[in-house]
């Protein structure tokens, strides 16, 4: 993450223009670490979700020192080039100060949200067949956020379809059943539809996110219709629990198709 920022400040420096460095961007790049922190902590002795807390909070903390390091040498040395010092730092420590503390602040929710990424593939392991598609529907969904939020073009956007992932790891799921030990049809039921919620768990938080901070303009949630807890909760209902049961079923299907495909009929049973 370090390197991420360091590299970003140097482009901004060399004369790149802010709607291409912004491509670099650690906010984003902080939310995939996370998934791949709780998608390898198994892997490295961590059986405990508390666990998690600490290297969590670390990593946030880290990317926003990182971030107000940068920031105070962009203001002190009034750095015109660089976005991460507004013009209003530039000369006015006071105004710079504050901005720090911002980013001294950001360390708590930012830690928060890491955590629920971490925690969540953490818990996919309970189902190991479904650690893979979940990461990959994960990182789908939240290079499309950060490529809307950051204003890149509808078309460029869409080619980060989660949708289309989906159908992926469908396949995915039936190609690699057998050698998970899964000869039934009816097993990949289960494993199907966690992915189908855990996708739909992806775009709930993008939409949280969206709502949560209204300049970021994204098609998964439009908070200028308003943000009130009905319309979050019938959006919980509907584009989280309900959209969810019907992607795990469409999953299902395909995953069974694929395996009916990959592996001989006789070895195969409903």
């Amino acid at each position: 993450m370090a390197l991420l920022v360091v590299v970003r400040f140097v482009v901004e420096l060399a004369g790149a223009s802010e709607d291409s460095s912004r491509l670099l961007s650690s906010t984003g790049a902080v939310l995939l670490v996370a998934i791949y922190l709780g998608a390898v902590a198994p892997l490295h002795g961590v059986r405990r979700s508390v666990k998690l807390v600490i290297p969590g909070a670390a990593l946030a903390a880290w990317t926003q020192v990182w971030a107000a390091l940068i920031t105070f040498i962009s203001g002190a040395f009034e750095l015109q080039r660089s976005h991460f010092a507004s013009p209003q730092d530039r000369g006015n420590w006071a105004h710079l100060g504050g901005h720090l503390l911002g980013h001294m602040l950001a360390i708590i929710p930012f830690s928060v949200v890491i955590l629920l990424v971490m925690a969540t593939m953490f818990l996919l392991w309970r189902w190991p067949i479904t650690v893979a598609p979940g990461a990959v529907l994960g990182a789908l969904v939240i290079v499309r956020f950060f490529a809307e939020a950051l204003g890149m073009a509808a078309t460029t956007s869409a080619a980060w379809s989660s949708s289309v992932g989906l159908l992926l790891c469908a396949i995915y799921l039936g190609g690699v059943a057998s050698g998970y030990g899964f000869t039934r049809y009816r097993q990949l039921l289960v494993p199907a539809l966690v992915i189908g919620l855990t996708w739909r768990f992806w775009v709930l938080l993008a939409a949280m996110l969206s709502a949560a901070v209204p300049s970021f303009k994204t098609h998964f949630f439009d908070p200028s219709q308003g943000t009130d807890a009905s319309r979050l909760t019938r959006y919980i209902a509907g584009e989280f629990l309900a959209a969810g049961l019907f992607a795990g079923i469409f999953a299902w299907g395909i995953a069974a198709w694929t395996l009916r495909v990959v592996r001989p009929a006789d070895e195969v049973r409903p």
